[in-house]
């Protein structure tokens, strides 16, 4: 089994290479769409697409982790601190996106958008393990040093980076008062043995202490020190081994637990996506998919309309649906959300601490909103936004995001995208967007448009010049976000904008 996904990554690299021209095109307009993102991260991210693409074209990599692993390494150098950064996470999926948009135009098959998928899925994998594992080990080490049969006031991570150890983590138990600054001070500490570091770690933990007990347990690449409490009681090896099976045991499933919870959730909603068959049961198990599987309870579904540049109610989960559907309001009335959609890519999940701030007063009220993610439903190879969704925990209920969630969002948007975009004509007829776009000479230019006119005999049966139909058609298909005048007529007649 993991040959065939190694095997599918693996072509996923490849196909990276071959598009390396169309992707720095396509990078350089994503780069002009988000100016007002932070400059350095996306030098930082451009850098790191540089040295990919060079490595690729000068060496060859037994497997996908080699390469990831080198791009890895290559980040931490330029950022050794841990950084909780969504928006870096976020570039990788928007990058990814690229590659889709790239793909399409070449009209490759499903299984190289699949092999790209399970690429950068990998490299996620990565990244989240490396920012979740933060929270985790704190919380573990916390509950280890409260075991009652080996006591103790603080533990420290080293780790051996070959050239010397240095403290990675220092974690005190709870009672214990120390100086936060000097735990940073301490997690910086560097030295070419553990036992240089246990003497200094000691001076600035537990000062005026007369040689504290300090036990060292080995732990593959790391090493544990730990500050008993008791410096008369003696430490068993038998107790060590406890504590070092103890570590690497919930180390290892910790791994594991971030690897595979992201992704789970996006296996079952795909699951539940997979069985729709309609427009109506598309916007039912979309809304219903993200409080089942993300840590929601409420969600409305509102579907795009570009040419009125609005969003449409259609459908919600725990909310009224028939509230909900009869909300209709223009982006425009949202300058945040105006914002957003104009400067970044439509991808990306938006986490609103309080939703006064993007809201009118009248839906805080209405529908007793706090904190609130709005989630682009968004189809990345066609770079085009279907919907939005808007996500909360319960009335009133103020809450964070992590960035596991964050992550899972992107692909659920993607997802949900994706199915929407099947059955787009059947839901705008279904739920009545865009019903009033076109106006009444836009419908005569049309209808004989889709008769079979030419521009010339449109513009003679409505005595206009041919170039106002030009005109008008430039706007029908904008409106209809059609690819031209004839993809416009068949949308129109599916939507029952003409008969």
């Amino acid at each position: 089994m993991e040959h065939k996904i190694e095997d599918l990554a693996y072509r996923g690299l490849v196909l990276l290479k071959d598009c390396e021209k169309p992707f720095l095109k396509e990078w350089g307009h994503l780069k002009k769409d988000m100016k007002a993102w932070q400059s350095d991260l996306i030098s930082d991210f451009e850098s790191m697409i540089v040295y990919g693409f060079n490595h690729l074209s000068r060496n060859t990599f037994e497997s996908t982790n080699d390469f990831i692993q080198l791009l890895v390494h290559k980040w931490q150098t330029r950022h050794p601190e841990f950084v909780n950064d969504f928006d870096a996470i976020f570039l990788v999926s928007a990058v990814e996106n690229l590659f889709h948009k790239i793909l399409k135009r070449k009209n490759a098959g499903f299984l190289e958008h699949q092999a790209v998928q399970v690429f950068f899925t990998r490299i996620l994998d990565k990244v989240l393990r490396t920012q979740q594992l933060e929270y985790q080990d704190d919380k573990w080490l916390k509950t280890m040093l409260k075991l009652r049969a080996v006591p103790s006031n603080w533990l420290a991570v080293i780790r051996n980076d070959q050239t010397q150890y240095k403290v990675n983590k220092v974690v005190c138990a709870d009672g214990v008062t120390v100086n936060e600054q000097l735990v940073t001070m301490c997690e910086g500490l560097q030295a070419q043995h553990p036992a240089d570091l246990a003497i200094g770690l000691s001076r600035l933990l537990s000062p005026g202490e007369a040689q504290p007990q300090i036990i060292t347990i080995p732990c593959l690449t790391e090493t544990l020190l730990i500050c008993i409490k008791d410096k008369a009681e003696a430490v068993t090896d038998e107790q060590k081994e406890t504590l070092r099976k103890m570590y690497l045991k919930q180390m290892k499933l910790n791994h594991l637990e971030s690897e595979l919870e992201w992704k789970d959730a996006t296996l079952l909603f795909q699951q539940v996506l997979i069985q729709s068959q309609s427009a109506s049961e598309a916007v039912k198990m979309i809304t219903q998919g993200l409080v089942d599987y993300l840590p929601f309870s409420r969600c409305a579904l509102f579907i795009y309309s570009p040419g009125e540049h609005s969003g449409v109610g259609v459908h919600a989960h725990n909310v009224h649906t028939g509230s909900v559907q009869h909300i209709k309001e223009s982006i425009a009335e949202f300058p945040l959300l105006t914002k957003y959609l104009k400067h970044f890519s439509h991808s990306k999940p938006i986490f609103i601490e309080d939703a006064a701030e993007i809201l009118p007063g009248k839906y805080v009220r209405d529908y007793s909103l706090k904190s609130l993610v709005v989630l682009p439903i968004y189809v990345p190879a066609e770079n085009k936004l279907i919907g939005l969704a808007l996500l909360d925990r319960g009335e009133n209920t103020s809450f964070t995001v992590n960035n596991q969630t964050l992550t899972a969002l992107i692909k659920f948007g993607q997802y949900g995208g994706e199915l929407l975009n099947q059955y787009y004509e059947d839901a705008v007829q279904l739920f009545g967007v865009q019903r009033a776009v076109l106006t009444i000479r836009e419908r005569e230019v049309l209808k004989l448009i889709a008769e079979g006119a030419s521009i010339n005999e449109a513009a003679d049966a409505l005595y206009l010049s041919s170039y106002t139909v030009r005109d008008y058609i430039s706007a029908i298909i904008q409106k209809l976000d059609a690819k031209n005048r004839t993809d416009a007529a068949v949308k129109a007649l599916k939507m029952r904008l003409i008969q």
